[in-house]
């Protein structure tokens, strides 16, 4: 086997294999941190999906469900993320966990409708709510990493605000245009849900603040 040497005469080779292993140990344990985030966006979003033909009965609409009251919860989950490592692996949850969701749609269709049952979403409405907010997501990524800061309570609040008006200008065009569902005033009705949980969210974002610190870089906020 052929070994380089570097100017002093040294053996480079080995240097290199170091360096290689190290990076495959970084990208290891990147994937590791991202296992438990992961795996709390799948759940909130499988059970909006799961829950979609459950009524909200709180609520005056009899189109809400209860589905789409747990969608802002993903916001959480993801601000969580982006608090703990930053906008890099929130972006990376984001991806990888609609990866998986779409590997386990196309796949194991079959083995989900006989757990699940038939769903009451059309193909059309899923797509265009997952359209939406995987769009919506992007968008409070970059909001929460540009203002997070001495006001902790302005980054996930303004993401979440905003990360639902975005949702459900997407999500809903998509789902319905062109039909005779009048999606204007249920996307209006939905915008107020979104934006009242936006702000309801600041608190269990509170609680958990003190278990979820971020890594060094980000100035303790």
């Amino acid at each position: 086997m052929d070994v380089g040497r570097d100017f002093g005469g040294r053996y480079t080779r080995p240097q290199e294999d170091a360096s290689f292993v190290k990076r495959i140990g970084h990208t290891l344990a990147a994937f590791a941190r991202l296992v438990i985030p992961i795996l709390l966006l799948a759940t909130l979003g499988g059970a909006s999906f799961v829950y979609a033909g459950t009524p909200a009965p709180v609520l005056v609409q009899p189109w809400m469900n209860v589905g789409l009251l747990v969608l802002p919860l993903t916001f959480l989950a993801v601000h969580l993320t982006s608090r703990r490592y930053g906008a890099g692996y929130a972006f990376a949850q984001l991806v990888l966990t609609y990866a998986a969701v779409t590997a386990l749609a196309v796949f194991g269709a079959p083995y989900l409708t006989l757990a699940l049952g038939q769903q009451h979403l059309a193909s059309r409405e899923i797509l265009g709510f997952a359209a939406g907010l995987f769009v919506a997501h992007l968008v409070a990524i970059f909001l929460f990493d540009r203002l997070r800061g001495p006001h902790w309570w302005q980054a996930p609040l303004f993401a979440s605000l905003i990360g639902g008006v975005v949702l459900c200008l997407v999500a809903f065009p998509v789902s319905y245009f062109g039909t005779d569902i009048d999606w204007t005033g249920r996307m209006l009705d939905y915008m107020a849900v979104t934006s009242i949980a936006a702000v309801l969210l600041v608190i269990p974002y509170w609680t958990f603040r003190p278990l979820v610190p971020p890594r060094s870089g980000f100035g303790g906020y």
